[in-house]
């Protein structure tokens, strides 16, 4: 099944935009950052609430995408409520903690190169960078899962009952 490019792009603003807006309400509006364990607590409950109740329902009523081949919400039994629950807060964990891993990796990585002070961070957490570098670790999950792994491991073009 195709989907037209420009439908995934749009698609694309949309979750870039819902992105930096979990980053400016939890990051920037309230002290989680300041605490490791309430960053890696709260900041995935929060993109996995948008997600799961903002992100994806508007994208698949609006957009021609991929999402658009899972089962309406209303036809899934509760099983497949929770596995999809499941999936998409471990991917939403998975990627803050990637996107955590790459804001530490650039931070030293500037640091080693400039000599700077340790203490000082040279690349802070802003809403706009947060959102393209949060949405391209989302859509490497996306894509993969899509793309690969359905049509891999079922072998087949509908994926319908995922």
């Amino acid at each position: 099944m195709d989907f037209p490019i420009k439908e995934e792009i749009k698609a694309f603003f949309v979750r870039l935009w819902f992105s930096g807006l979990v980053c400016y309400l939890v990051l920037w509006g309230s002290g989680v950052s300041r605490d490791f364990l309430d960053l890696l607590l709260l900041l995935p409950l929060a993109h996995f609430i948008c997600d799961l109740f903002l992100t994806n329902p508007i994208i698949k009523s609006v957009f021609k995408t991929r999402l658009n081949l899972q089962k309406k919400y209303s036809e899934m039994n509760s099983f497949q409520h929770i596995k999809i629950w499941l999936y998409t807060y471990l991917e939403t964990f998975l990627c803050v903690l990637l996107v955590i891993g790459i804001y530490e990796g650039i931070n030293r990585f500037i640091l080693m190169i400039t000599l700077a002070d340790k203490t000082s961070v040279p690349f802070p957490v802003e809403c706009f960078g947060y959102a393209f570098i949060y949405t391209f670790v989302y859509y490497i999950f996306y894509f993969f899962k899509y793309k690969f792994m359905l049509n891999l491991l079922q072998g087949r073009n509908d994926v319908s009952d995922f």
